[in-house]
């Protein structure tokens, strides 16, 4: 048998005893083919699509092996996604062979040919499809080629693979059993001599080492990787990332009669909050809560300045926090397109389409989540919100945040034990707005699926609305159903 080595490039699975040449192991390199991402025509390549498509199913693959196991069994998931990222990867591989243009038979079948026929096509005429690959990134991490050297430096050449053991049994016959492979041994497992097992042992751990190596090399480029998606998608100015409630179990708050101090009352006081549903619906409510997780009870600058750390990237100080724009990063981004009509070419092109149509719908949602969040406002009897600092006086007025006075006449808040909930802010304020305004504030308050009141059913907020003696907008689907079309 020859000899056969196991490198660096050669990714095998855990347990893998048996070494197998690798594709790598070739006299000369194979050719990296990278299409050009547009045709002479000037469209979008499908090649170049086809390759970025398997690179982002890879990467799929890498973040769901990362936390697999970790709050959630994705076996079945990884499985079956695993079997698709393998056949993009074929795909991508038949389409560097057709884009290098290499030596293929005639085709036996009409229309576009399958990436398995490619392959054959290849084979029939001579081709070796190694030679080239696709340019596809990040497929095998690189390891310490100290390592892959130890295991070539512990394999020996064995005299014949098959080969019948030299030992003997007990009986004085012939040992029917084969050799162990690769380690240059003329004995079976049974029958190794002190040399042998010594040899065995050495090619045991240094595989058991590459195989360390490679499993290291492989978290660390999965980590990587989901540092990069956080970076790349974790930043899309139209997304809104709503923060987890506190993980800890409801219970009732723990009183310790010597200090005279409420224990868990701050955790059970955020998620009273997340029951009355503001988190939901107020922008950019996530920096303010994150910051009141890590410190529950503090002024107004400390909130600044704690959701100042958490940002860097967009605040650099807690003055500017303050005064920034309630919708900052959040508002969907300017189309960077010529305006509909100027590039009828542009237009037409159906990605062009897609792409609109997307920004139009992240459009859309914004502007109807503005209005809505703008009339609430109006409906809670305050004036319109423009700043964060804004945003947390409105709280403030609204019961969701109190302060209490120290021993140094500052201002500490820290978020009501039982804040009220919109529907109860609406029932208390209904009165002293305008009945449109209120119509137009529950309008969205149901469309948005906020958690009813368990005391103060919409239909009680709705009766503000009948009793009021100001006509309201015939604009909003409250008016006209009737007091009977409310759930109660």
């Amino acid at each position: 048998m020859q000899r056969t080595t196991a490198r660096a490039g050669n990714v095998a699975a855990p347990g893998e005893e048996r070494m197998t040449r690798s594709r790598q192991d070739r006299p000369y390199p194979a050719r990296i083919i990278a299409p050009p991402r547009h045709t002479r025509d000037g469209d979008i390549s499908p090649a170049w699509l086809l390759m970025q498509a398997a690179q982002l199913s890879w990467e799929i693959r890498s973040i769901l092996q990362l936390i697999n196991g970790l709050r959630l069994n994705l076996g079945e998931e990884l499985q079956i996604h695993s079997e698709a990222s393998d056949m993009l990867l074929n795909a991508a591989h038949a389409t560097a062979i057709m884009e290098a243009q290499l030596p293929l038979a005639p085709a036996w079948s009409s229309g576009p040919p399958r990436s398995r026929s490619i392959f054959a096509q290849a084979r029939e005429a001579g081709t070796d499809p190694a030679d080239v690959r696709p340019d596809l990134h990040m497929l095998r991490p690189p390891i310490n080629p100290h390592v892959s050297n130890d295991v070539d430096a512990a394999l020996r050449d064995d005299p014949d693979p098959d080969a019948q053991c030299a030992g003997t049994t007990l009986k004085k016959d012939r040992c029917t059993k084969t050799i162990v492979t690769g380690i240059g041994s003329a004995h079976c497992s049974i029958h190794l001599t002190p040399a042998e097992r010594q040899r065995r042992d050495q090619l045991r751990a240094a595989q058991d080492r590459r195989l360390r190596a490679i499993q290291d090399a492989l978290d660390e480029q999965r980590i990587g990787l989901a540092a990069r998606w956080a970076d790349h998608y974790g930043r899309r100015p139209h997304r809104l990332e709503l923060p987890s409630p506190p993980g800890r179990p409801r219970r009732p708050a723990l009183v310790d009669d010597h200090v005279e101090l409420a224990f868990a009352e701050d955790e059970q006081a955020m998620l009273a909050l997340y029951d009355t549903g503001w988190p939901a619906l107020c922008p950019r409510s996530a920096e303010i809560i994150d910051a009141l997780l890590d410190w529950p009870r503090a002024t107004i600058t400390d909130v600044a300045i704690i959701a100042t750390e958490q940002r860097p990237e967009r605040w650099s100080s807690a003055e500017q926090w303050l005064e920034s724009s309630i919708w900052d990063g959040i508002r969907p981004p300017a189309l960077a397109l010529p305006a509909a009509g100027q590039a009828p070419e542009l237009d037409e092109h159906p990605a062009v389409q897609v792409l609109r149509r997307h920004l139009d719908d992240d459009h859309h949602a914004w502007q109807r989540w503005h209005t809505g969040f703008s009339a609430l406002v109006e409906a809670c009897d305050d004036p319109p919100l423009e700043t964060m600092a804004d945003l947390l006086a409105f709280w403030q007025d609204i019961g969701i945040l109190t302060s209490h006075d120290s021993a140094t006449n500052t201002l500490i808040w820290k978020v009501e034990k039982s804040p009220p909930s919109p529907w109860r802010v609406l029932y208390t304020r209904g009165h002293l707005v305008e009945p449109r305004l209120l119509a137009t504030a529950l309008d969205w308050l149901l469309a948005n699926d906020t958690p009813q009141d368990p005391d103060l059913p919409p239909r009680e907020v709705f009766h503000v609305i009948l009793t009021s003696n100001a006509q309201p907008s015939p604009a909003s689907d409250m008016v006209g159903s009737g007091a009977t079309g409310m759930p109660s």
